[in-house]
């Protein structure tokens, strides 16, 4: 019918519209963030955009919920102001009829939220770790640049070039201070380079210089010449910590544990709460034709952010064994579940049609 395609095309272009904007702020935001992360030299100038791309997407699923809401809500909202709404109650439309445009288009987007909280959002968390740990194994190859004193991650190491040719890579005039087991390593070079053996280990080779070698306050140091110094460059090894985000849908199942529990109520309570706020949206779209303004949007923006808060909540308790899975799984969607029902039996008495459906 005629309604259902134009309410259909709005909800599109206003839902599309809403998540637009939000993804530019959340960008912004990310990025300001990200920013002080590399300020404080807790992240590589090279990791910023791709850590944007994992954040973005590890958000997205809240983004799309809020842009769903909204896609309903406000082209009802504008239908009412039109009177147009007005027009189909007279014509024989009743308010549970709109339900259907609404669900036709709220349940496939809700299946993309779905899709992304059960099973992309877990490899971005994977691929985002896995990533952190390459970065970390690559820092100290990366430290040494030229006219800058640079530490080794585990602090035991101090490089300084005086130069570095691009082309090749060679660096010139290279100074490098190690403490290693209570002893003193200093190394003075004409030039090095960096060399990787098949077997993917990475060393800095120095050429054409000494090593001074000893104990502090102590005179017994040895100065060995060398030709080539072979200095080998250590990934950081470090143990793979599970993180309850990069655990896939099957592990979440198998896992008993109250964590497990509380993150596969917030992977399906987010697609589930974006479907029950879109219907909600219907009766909360009411606009006074004659007083012009409505409380409606206020009220939505209330039950948003309890609803929200009740689902963070909920996982808060699963997560520290203080409520049952299930009473925590269910117990914030049978809420608003219920404020729906409340909502669209008042909107129906008060606009209930005047002659039967055509």
């Amino acid at each position: 019918m005629l309604y259902r395609r134009s309410l259909t095309r709005e909800m599109g272009l206003t839902t599309g519209a809403v998540l637009t904007v939000l993804v530019a702020i959340s960008l912004v935001v990310l990025f300001i963030r990200l920013l002080g992360d590399v300020a404080r030299g807790e992240l590589a100038n090279e990791a910023v955009f791709v850590f944007l791309g994992f954040s973005l997407l590890y958000f997205l699923p809240v983004l799309m919920t809020i842009a769903l809401f909204a896609g309903v809500l406000l082209p009802l909202s504008r239908m009412w102001r039109d009177s147009e709404m007005v027009i189909w109650f007279n014509a024989g439309l009743s308010l549970m009829q709109w339900m259907r445009p609404v669900l036709t288009f709220a349940v496939p987007f809700s299946l993309v939220i779905l899709l992304l909280t059960l099973v992309l959002n877990p490899w971005v968390q994977t691929k985002r770790s896995e990533y952190s740990q390459e970065l970390k194994s690559r820092s100290e190859s990366a430290l040494v640049a030229p006219g800058l004193f640079a530490e080794s991650g585990a602090g035991q190491r101090v490089f300084y070039v005086e130069s570095l040719n691009p082309l090749t890579g060679i660096v010139r005039n290279v100074f490098m201070r190690s403490m290693i087991d209570g002893q003193l390593g200093l190394v003075a070079a004409r030039e090095g380079d960096h060399t990787q053996l098949p077997d993917g280990s990475r060393y800095l080779v120095f050429k054409d210089g000494r090593r001074y070698e000893g104990t502090p306050g102590q005179l017994d140091y040895r100065i060995v010449r060398f030709e080539r110094y072979w200095m080998r460059l250590d990934p950081v090894a470090a143990e793979r910590q599970v993180n309850i985000r990069q655990m896939s849908l099957g592990e979440l199942l198998a896992d008993t544990t109250p964590p497990a529990r509380a993150e596969l109520l917030w992977r399906v309570g987010v697609p589930i709460s974006a479907l029950i706020l879109a219907v909600m949206a219907i009766p909360l779209s009411f606009v006074n034709t004659r007083a012009r303004r409505s409380y409606g949007l206020v009220v939505a923006l209330l039950l948003y952010f309890v609803y929200n808060n009740l689902l963070s909540l909920s996982q808060a308790w699963v997560a520290q064994d203080k409520l049952n899975p299930w009473i925590g799984m269910g117990a914030s969607h049978l809420l608003m579940l219920s404020a729906v029902v409340i909502l669209f039996y008042r909107r129906s008495r008060q606009h209930s049609p005047r002659r039967g459906r055509p």
